[in-house]
């Protein structure tokens, strides 16, 4: 991470109500499930490659972005900090930050630059968004770029220690069920 930017793999355009998810084993973006309720995601939202998270998946983003893009693209992220989440029991922690090539983000440099009203979208969408399929979402505030980019270490290390697990066709429902049975990840 150069500058605090990272490289992006947009799943979800800003705006959408879509919920997209790569799947590593395929190499394809499809199609989870759609928003239940009248909800839609207020910025780009993708994955780190080569991290992975306690959820099972790659270290998710949210990035603020003027216009959406599309799946599957490769967009530069200036990482501002994390959003502290734990989704149905799991530590999802995100990370959020800007456009690093959107010039009407340019004065955006730490996490205290970006106005409260737009967090606070954002703190609304993910507490609302699984509230109509019954699942708990909770958030323990937000977390500094020096919290965003220990997580982001700690996500590549993970990577590596179960890279060729994951490969295997149920490599990550073995993952998971290790680490329940371990009481990691959990809340």
């Amino acid at each position: 991470m150069s500058n605090n930017v990272i490289e992006m793999i947009v799943e979800i355009p800003k705006g959408s109500s879509n919920k997209y998810e790569y799947d590593s084993l395929t190499g394809r973006i499809s199609l989870d499930r759609v928003l239940y309720g009248a909800n839609f995601y207020p910025g780009e939202y993708g994955f780190i490659e080569n991290t992975l998270d306690w959820d099972g998946d790659p270290l998710d983003v949210i990035s603020l972005v003027t216009y959406p893009t599309l799946p599957g693209v490769a967009v530069k992220v200036r990482i501002l900090g994390s959003i502290k989440m734990i989704d149905n029991g799991e530590i999802d922690t995100k990370l959020f930050g800007v456009f690093n090539d959107d010039p009407r983000f340019a004065t955006y440099q730490k996490l205290e630059d970006v106005p409260q009203h737009l967090k606070d979208e954002i703190e609304n969408f993910f507490l609302q968004y699984k509230a109509l399929q019954k699942k708990s979402v909770r958030i323990d505030g937000w977390g500094d770029l020096k919290h965003a980019q220990q997580e982001i270490k700690e996500c590549q290390e993970r990577y590596k220690k179960y890279e060729k697990q994951l490969a295997k066709p149920n490599g990550k429902e073995e993952i998971m069920a290790e680490w329940k049975a371990k009481g990691l990840g959990q809340a």
